[in-house]
C-alpha cells in the first residue's frame, strides 16, 4: 500500500508514537510518506528515526515558496519534470473550477508524489488539512482515517463547527482510550465512524536487561518522564519527594525527564524545599536515553491532573515503563487507569493524592519482591495490549476494510 501521513512537525522527541507506527509500516512492505506542517526545533533525535531513515521520507509542507511568483516558477517546474503524474489532471480541474490560486498551490507537494490508498491524518486539525485537499481534487479515492491524540480533542474546538466537515467526510476515526473516544463524541462525532487503537510499542526496544538494577542497599529510583506542563504535574512530582523527605522512611532519589514552560517553577520548587541533592532533572533525552535510565530505575511516577479541561488521555510512557517492568503510579486523571492494572502492575491513585502516591512508594520501597511481582506483571500486560506490531496488524485491517 501507499500511505501518506499527515502531522503537525515531525520528528519530535514528544511524538515517537508517530515514528513507531511508521516504521512497523515500513517493515510490513508499505510505502509511507511523511508530511508535516512545518519542521520541529532543532535538537535530539531518536536513534530509531536515523536507523529507519525517516527524513528521506519526510516532507514539509510549510517548504512552499512565499511569493506568488516563485511559486508559479516552482509549481510549473514541477509538472514538467513530472509530466504524467497522476494528480496534475486534479490540478487543472481545480483551476478550472475557479479555485483560488493560494488552494492550488497546495498541490505543489504532490506534484511528483504517487497516488496515495490511504490518507491518515495525525491530530484533528491535519484531518482538517486533508479535507481540503480533497476538496481540491486531490485523492478523493484514497481511504481517509484520522487519529485523534490529545489536544486536539479540546472543548473549544466544537466553537464554529471546527470539525464538522471532517466528521462528514472522513472515513473512519481512531482514539487511543476510552476517555479519548467520549471527548470525541461529546464534538459531535458519529459513533460508528470512531475505533479505539492505542498508541503501542517495540516491546523488543524496551526490554530490561536482567541484573542491572542498583544494588540492593541503593537509595530507591524514582523516575518520571514527560513533557514539563501542568496538566503532566511534574511539580507533582517533588511535593511527593517532599513529604518521602518529611516522613524519612524511604532513601530515595528521583530523576525528572522533560522540558517545558514548567521548568522554572520546578526548580525553585526545589530550592524552596531543599531536594537538589534528592531531586535531579535532566532535561529532554531520546529514547535511547530513556530506556537507559528506566533500566536502573525502580518506580515510574506520573501523578498527572486536570488542568483547564486537559488531561493525559493514554500517556505512552507509562506502557513503556511497564514494559521496561517498572511498577507505575499513575493518577485516576484522564484516560491513564486504562493503561494499567491496578493492584497488579502499579496503582491508579485519585488525582491530587499526594500523601496516596507517598504512601504507595514507601510501600514498594519497603518490598522488593511487590516491586518485581508488579514489574513482571507490567511487562505481560503491555504484550498483550500495547506490542506494536499487533496494533498495527489492527491498523492494516482498518486500512483495508
Amino acid at each position: 500500500m501507499k500511505i501518506a501521513f499527515f502531522v503537525t512537525a515531525f520528528p519530535t522527541l514528544s511524538e515517537t508514537f508517530i515514528a513507531n507506527q511508521v516504521i512497523a509500516l515500513q517493515q510490513s512492505g508499505h510505502l509511507v510518506h511523511i508530511f508535516s506542517q512545518q519542521k520541529p526545533v532543532t535538537g535530539p533525535v531518536h536513534q530509531m528515526i536515523t536507523e529507519a531513515g525517516l527524513s528521506g521520507v519526510t516532507f514539509y509542507l510549510d517548504d512552499i515558496p512565499q511569493s506568488r511568483i516563485s511559486k508559479v516558477f516552482t509549481l510549473v517546474r514541477k509538472i514538467l519534470l513530472n509530466p504524467f503524474n497522476k494528480n496534475i489532471p486534479g490540478l487543472f480541474k481545480a483551476v478550472l473550477n475557479n479555485q483560488s490560486a493560494l488552494s492550488v498551490y497546495n498541490f505543489i507537494p504532490f506534484i511528483d508524489k504517487p497516488c496515495y490508498n490511504v490518507l491518515h491524518a495525525h491530530f484533528g486539525q491535519n484531518g482538517n488539512y486533508v479535507i481540503q485537499l480533497r476538496t481540491l481534487g486531490l485523492y478523493k479515492n484514497a481511504r481517509f482515517i484520522t487519529t485523534f491524540h490529545g489536544y486536539d480533542l479540546d472543548h473549544t474546538f466544537a466553537k464554529n463547527d471546527y470539525y464538522t466537515s471532517l466528521f462528514n467526510n472522513c472515513h473512519l476515526f481512531t482514539v487511543n482510550s476510552l476517555y479519548s473516544k467520549n471527548l470525541l463524541l461529546q464534538l459531535g462525532c458519529n459513533e460508528d465512524k470512531v475505533h479505539l487503537l492505542p498508541v503501542g510499542l517495540d516491546i523488543k526496544k524496551f526490554k530490561p536487561v536482567l541484573g542491572i538494577k542498583e544494588a540492593a542497599d541503593a537509595p530507591l529510583q524514582i523516575l518520571f518522564a514527560g513533557r514539563l506542563i501542568e496538566f503532566k504535574a511534574p511539580d507533582r512530582v517533588i511535593e511527593i519527594c517532599k513529604l518521602l523527605k518529611i516522613n524519612n522512611r524511604t532513601r530515595f532519589r528521583a530523576v525528572i525527564i522533560g522540558d517545558g514552560v514548567m521548568l522554572p517553577i520546578l526548580e525553585k520548587l526545589l530550592d524552596e524545599y531543599d531536594l537538589n541533592d534528592e531531586v535531579k532533572i535532566e532535561g529532554p533525552k531520546t529514547q535511547e536515553e530513556i530506556i537507559s535510565i528506566m533500566e536502573h530505575s525502580d518506580i515510574f511516577l506520573y501523578p498527572g491532573i486536570t488542568y483547564n479541561g486537559r488531561a493525559e488521555n493514554q500517556g505512552l510512557v507509562i506502557q513503556e515503563a511497564q514494559a521496561m517492568q517498572l511498577p507505575v503510579l499513575v493518577s485516576d486523571a484522564g484516560g491513564m487507569s486504562e493503561g494499567v492494572m491496578d493492584g497488579v502492575t502499579g496503582f491508579v491513585l485519585p488525582e491530587n493524592d499526594l500523601a496516596g502516591f507517598a504512601e504507595k512508594i514507601e510501600l514498594l520501597a519497603a518490598n522488593a519482591d511487590l516491586r518485581e511481582k508488579m514489574g513482571e506483571a507490567g511487562r505481560r500486560f503491555v504484550e498483550s495490549k500495547y506490542n506494536i506490531e499487533i496494533l498495527n496488524k489492527e491498523l492494516l485491517r482498518l486500512y483495508q476494510n
